[in-house]
């Protein structure tokens, strides 16, 4: 024990300076560990959702959605950029770090209490009297999250994905078994909420048991004007990043109802979890990583070149791949009493595959600190999706899914501008984009040419999506190592990293 309190004591010292020694075998361990986590992730999240939608109605789902909607709007508020501030920075200090902390505290329990005033109006929004009662218990989340702000930007600067995987995992677990067990006792909605709101507990405790950071009493307000600039931009562009997530869901449910936004819901979640469980964790490793050597160009291209390349070969065949299997998937998964979700999914998992892969762009955009930028093609982002949405809602559900898939073409341009800030033109587009998708593409086709025989041959929804699966993935590593043998030097690169670490 005693010779492990020393290095405790010193972790929040040491993360005071962003460290370039050993980065890379830093950033492959994390990318690693972040891989890791979403594989166990997206089977506890599958296995999960496959129970709950047998033990809840599509609008027990729909009515948690709309609740989110209010939740997410406030969660904007919750640190306004302050922690990606904290990350970004070569160096930071201790005030600063407090100053953060009694900042995100604070604003964390104004917004609960907004959120619980709310409430009262968002059941007006929606026309349903259940949202506002869901939101007034949710509300407590925004003091949770306020308390993690400081121990995850500690465990970001140290790079310690290792202990983040753990934190992760676990959180997963307990929400995912508070919610099976309050669904099976027959809660409804209310145990979505249940598992949400121990899951945010959890992160508090674990976060302060492994960071050993006891905030000080003490304010620096001048810290918080010189930022202020940044942390708009960052607050702007979460707000755009809002709009585009949730307007749909917001129209959705107003127009359509619990019912309809339940099956939209669920469909757009199962498709987010691609950007969520693998892109958006990158981004996490990637995003220290790449503010450390934001003045070391070659290194910076080699990162992203290899990041980008690994990136882009499991979201985009997953996202093409859920496209093409949604008709074995949604029965599978969540029962017959689901199948409206077919056609939803399957324009779903093209976005998704769109934006997971070019998710890349944002750590390169904020650790070059051209936020400001970054808000601006939000911004025109937003404009598109907006128009779309509105034009698709008349002709229904899967209108909405497809403008989607339309619209999130629109975020190679970023793509393209992030390139270009590392010194990288279209050709790194295409090394880093075409490969996955010419083999995800020639995957998809081979489903489709297949469907019409293994359902003869095997009947079932579940032995055809075993199959379909087999026999897909097989033919995209064929297709993907036949254009690029990179892709076998990034596997083994990985492996010796582990076996060096081991």
């Amino acid at each position: 024990m005693s010779t492990r309190h020393p290095y405790r004591r010193n972790l929040v010292r040491d993360a005071f300076s962003l460290r370039t020694h050993q980065l890379g075998r830093r950033v492959i361990s994390g990318a690693g560990f972040q891989f890791l986590s979403i594989a166990l992730r997206t089977i506890i999240t599958i296995a999960s959702t496959a129970i709950l939608a047998r033990l809840l109605m599509p609008s027990d789902f729909g009515h948690v959605s709309m609740a989110t909607v209010v939740t997410e709007l406030a969660a904007l508020f919750a640190n306004f950029g302050l922690t990606q501030i904290l990350i970004q920075r070569q160096r930071i200090t201790r005030l600063q770090m407090d100053t953060v902390f009694w900042a995100s505290l604070a604003l964390g329990i104004s917004l609960a209490i907004i959120v619980f005033g709310a409430s009262f109006f968002a059941s007006l929004l929606f026309n349903d009297e259940k949202v506002g009662e869901l939101l007034r218990v949710l509300c407590l989340t925004f003091v949770f999250g306020g308390l993690t702000a400081v121990p995850w930007v500690v465990q970001m600067r140290l790079m310690r994905f290792r202990t983040e995987f753990w934190i992760q995992i676990t959180i997963v677990i307990t929400r995912t078994l508070v919610a099976i067990a309050c669904a099976y006792q027959g809660m409804g909605a209310w145990s979505l909420v249940a598992g949400a709101l121990t899951g945010s507990l959890m992160g508090v405790i674990l976060g302060f048991i492994v960071v050993p950071y006891r905030p000080r009493f003490r304010f620096h307000g001048a810290f918080l004007k010189a930022t202020w600039r940044t942390s708009g931009s960052y607050f702007g562009g979460g707000m755009l990043f809002y709009a585009n997530m949730n307007l749909d869901l917001i129209l959705i449910g107003r127009q359509l109802g619990a019912e309809s936004l339940g099956y939209y819901q669920n469909a757009r979640s199962l498709t987010d979890e691609i950007r969520g469980r693998i892109a958006i964790p990158l981004q996490h490793v990637l995003f220290p990583a790449f503010s450390a050597v934001q003045n070391e160009p070659l290194r910076a291209q080699e990162m992203f070149l290899r990041s980008g390349r690994i990136l882009a070969a499991i979201v985009i065949p997953i996202g093409i791949g859920v496209m093409a299997l949604a008709p074995e998937i949604v029965p599978v998964l969540f029962g017959d009493k689901w199948l409206p979700m077919i056609p939803i999914l399957s324009m779903l998992g093209i976005s998704a595959a769109v934006r997971a892969s070019t998710a890349i762009a944002s750590p390169v955009i904020n650790a070059h600190n051209k936020v400001s930028t970054a808000l601006k093609y939000q911004i025109v982002s937003t404009a598109l999706l907006v128009t779309g949405i509105i034009v698709a809602l008349p002709y229904g559900l899967v209108a909405v899914a497809a403008a989607q898939a339309i619209v999130v073409f629109y975020s190679l341009v970023p793509f393209r501008f992030a390139l270009g800030l590392l010194g990288l033109g279209l050709p790194a587009m295409w090394h880093v984009l075409g490969p996955p998708s010419v083999a995800s593409a020639a995957a998809a086709t081979a489903i489709f040419i297949l469907r019409p025989y293994s359902v003869e041959w095997l009947g079932q929804p579940g032995w055809m999506l075993i199959f379909h699966t087999f026999t897909s993935a097989t033919l995209y590593l064929a297709v993907l190592l036949l254009q690029s043998r990179r892709y076998l030097g990034d596997i083994r690169s990985i492996i010796n990293s582990y076996l060096r670490r081991s």
